[in-house]
């Protein structure tokens, strides 16, 4: 098997050594797979890509590619995903954050043994925060009906707003609720039809075979929405497995870039109310592409 693990590097060089080096010493020294690594550096305005060329280039499994400019989320990881896929031959393709970092030695014999098991399409792990929440499976709304997105969107222009005011009530009302959002304790086992977490996305065979990465219409935020709607018209599975763990350690480029909270928030509203548009459109495409074929709508 030849499995391969794209890093979306951004701005913070640190993060993304440690994530590299957590692979290079903890993974694949364990594992009689291929392994090569895929960095991808997003169009950063400053000098880390001249750090991990100094750190990581006379590796012959690391490849690096840069970016000219930032293309967001999506579009930056298939980059990585492209090589993987055409250049490399890979049969598993990890998209994995740079902030994050792996201390599990069977990781990829894990993976690999899932997808005998269960014929996945994308997988994903428990995700551990410093703080010791659990991401995975993510705690947000697993469908998004129409109605549901407009509302959404007004919320967000409303939040946009009053952070703008800079409401104190309202900023501590955001922090707490956003702590609500984690969970306390790991779930245990396997379970099927979830949305992943993007901080780690581990593609199979099945999904390679068919896509050439993420939907590339978004920017930032809502990838894991629309990569759980394209699996569900598909058929494909997405499972969460908690004997695969990783550790993450959240939106380090993003903090670095927008120093200010308030700024962070509001380019995190803007950004959604834009992806939660491009779901929008993309489901209406799908909806549309059941009519045609079967003459029924697909709620």
């Amino acid at each position: 098997m030849i499995i391969s693990y794209v890093v979306l590097h951004y701005l913070t060089a640190d993060d993304t050594i440690e994530c590299v080096r957590s692979l290079l010493n903890n993974v694949i020294p364990y594992s009689e797979d291929e392994h090569h690594i895929v960095i991808v550096d997003n169009g950063s305005p400053n000098d880390s890509y001249k750090e991990l060329e100094e750190e990581f280039g006379y590796n012959r499994n690391i490849v690096l590619l840069r970016n000219k400019a930032n293309l967001g989320f999506a579009k930056g990881n298939n980059t990585g995903f492209l090589y993987a896929k055409y250049e490399l031959g890979s049969d598993f393709i990890l998209l994995l954050n740079n902030d994050t970092y792996i201390e599990q030695r069977n990781f990829a014999d894990v993976l690999t043994e899932k997808y005998q098991e269960t014929n996945y399409a994308v997988l994903g792990p428990d995700i551990v925060t410093g703080e010791g929440y659990h991401q995975n499976p993510a705690i947000v709304k697993e469908k998004w009906s129409f109605t549901e997105l407009s509302v959404f969107r007004i919320k967000a222009r409303v939040k946009m707003l009053l952070t703008l005011l800079n409401v104190p009530s309202f900023n501590d009302y955001l922090t707490q609720r956003e702590i609500n959002y984690q969970r306390k304790e790991m779930i245990p086992g396997d379970i099927s039809g979830v949305r992943l977490h993007g901080a780690c996305l581990i593609f199979s065979p099945v999904f390679i075979s068919r896509f050439d990465g993420l939907y590339d219409k978004t920017f930032l935020y809502m990838e894991e929405d629309i990569l759980k709607l394209i699996a569900d018209h598909y058929g494909l599975k997405m499972l969460y497995s908690s004997s695969l763990q990783i550790f993450h350690k959240e939106h380090a480029a993003t903090k670095v870039e927008l120093t200010d909270d308030s700024k962070r928030r509001i380019n995190y509203y803007r950004q959604q109310i834009r992806s939660s548009i491009i779901f929008q459109k993309l489901k209406w495409h799908l909806i549309r592409e059941d009519i045609s074929k079967n003459g029924i709508k697909n709620e």
